[in-house]
């Protein structure tokens, strides 16, 4: 049986310097991670980035000609890689991403194919610069009449259950699970409620059955040390 991947959301956050991208990124990082969503944040900088310290090893090895240099340590990678042109967000979240659930991109303004999220701040943004086609929402500490939604700033719940939302909609499935453990239920987010809803149908869609409507599901599992006083 083939298992569908369930899509990676790949979302830019723009805006003008100083309007708060970064802020805002922080604190969907907390609030989707204490969601126990995997989340990852790709940055643009223009104006370049020092990640190479000069007179380290990885350093020189560049300066010596590697074309890439990959670092490792306990519990975290990283890599330096020369590549011209570099590649768009999309790509980047794909080729190095592609495991997580969700990827932000800071910057980014310019490439139509990724759904932006505008940030608005009063005196430094007062009006949308991009297509409103490419927007998904606007975070702003002013009132603006816009076509699409509109949070505050401080409604980081609000803007991370529309990020939800549009997470599940990514995966194709409604949030309709329900998780019940030694009688207690437990509370699953929208995308794990998507992603067990999606693998278990998937096997229902393989075996034959006399009914041919789905009205529920109930599955019991029981653990191996249950089984094995039962024998």
């Amino acid at each position: 049986m083939t298992v569908n991947r369930f899509n990676l959301l790949v979302v830019s956050v723009v805006g003008n310097s100083g309007a708060g991208k970064t802020t805002l990124i922080e604190r969907l990082l907390r609030e989707l991670g204490g969601r126990k969503y995997r989340v990852a944040v790709v940055k643009h900088c223009p104006r370049g980035f020092a990640l190479d310290v000069e007179g380290k090893d990885s350093w020189r090895f560049t300066q010596a000609g590697a074309g890439g240099v990959f670092l490792t340590s306990p519990g975290r990678v990283g890599l330096i890689e020369e590549i011209d042109p570099v590649p768009g967000l999309k790509s980047i979240a794909d080729q190095y991403f592609s495991s997580f659930d969700i990827v932000f991109g800071e910057g980014f303004s310019e490439e139509t194919e990724v759904a932006k999220i505008v940030v608005l701040r009063k005196g430094i943004s007062d009006y949308v610069q991009s297509p409103q086609d490419d927007i998904l929402t606007l975070v702003s500490d002013f009132e603006i009449k816009a076509d699409k939604p509109v949070f505050n700033p401080d409604d980081v719940s609000g803007i991370a259950d529309f990020i939800e939302q549009l997470l599940v909609g990514e995966s194709g499935a409604e949030g309709s699970v329900t998780l019940i453990i030694n009688k207690k239920p437990v509370r699953l987010n929208a995308y794990v409620q998507s992603v067990i809803k999606k693998v278990i149908m998937g096997i229902i869609d393989t075996l034959k059955r006399e009914d041919e409507k789905l009205k529920q599901i109930d599955i019991i599992i029981k653990p191996e040390e249950a089984d094995k006083r039962e024998e």
